[in-house]
């Protein structure tokens, strides 16, 4: 697996067990996909430069994963208009074999890591939805994620605020915004 740690721009962050994608067993396909899996977390992590996409594309990231792009372009006002979207399942328990036949399991889920980082990092502090509330469209952020499954997967892994856009109710649903 290989892990990345770049400066991006947030939408529509469901990041908090607060705020989690729980999808709706009676939606779409893809809400009842995400309902039968007991949520998600994901946020719409936006690029803030060309040469962040290139380095993913050159190391391996798969452009397209089951006929859809990795790489969508979307709102102009965000980096460089160009986000992915970054998942993680809120239960995500994997059963592996050893080397020697043992059976173990390990658990990819859970909600993410989110730290405020507007102090600088020595002054890093746990996020608290309840004290802190949730991140709006355009927090910036340091995010961590990897890839996995030679470039086909992808997981997020912790999320840095620094800089904060407070979220508003009212925000705009663009359709490209939205979904699984």
């Amino acid at each position: 697996m290989a892990m990345y740690d770049m400066e991006m721009v947030l939408a529509w962050a469901k990041v908090f067990p607060e705020n989690a994608d729980m999808g709706d067993p009676k939606g779409n396909n893809a809400a009842r996909a995400v309902a039968a899996k007991g949520g998600q977390f994901i946020v719409n992590a936006y690029f803030t430069d060309e040469a962040q996409v290139e380095k993913l594309l050159s190391e391996g990231l798969q452009a397209e994963v089951n006929g859809h792009p990795r790489i969508i372009s979307g709102d102009e006002t965000y980096g460089i208009g160009k986000f992915m979207k970054l998942k993680r399942l809120i239960n995500d328990v994997k059963t592996f074999t050893d080397r020697h036949g043992k059976e173990f399991t390990r658990d990819f889920g859970g909600a993410p890591n989110v730290v405020d980082l507007r102090d600088g990092v020595e002054n890093k502090r746990r996020w608290s939805f309840a004290d802190d509330g949730p991140l709006g469209n355009g927090t910036k952020a340091r995010v961590q994620f990897e890839v996995y499954v030679n470039g086909s997967g992808v997981r997020l892994v912790n999320i840095g605020v620094l800089d904060l856009v407070e979220y508003t109710s009212n925000e705009q649903v663009d359709s490209w915004a939205v979904g699984v």
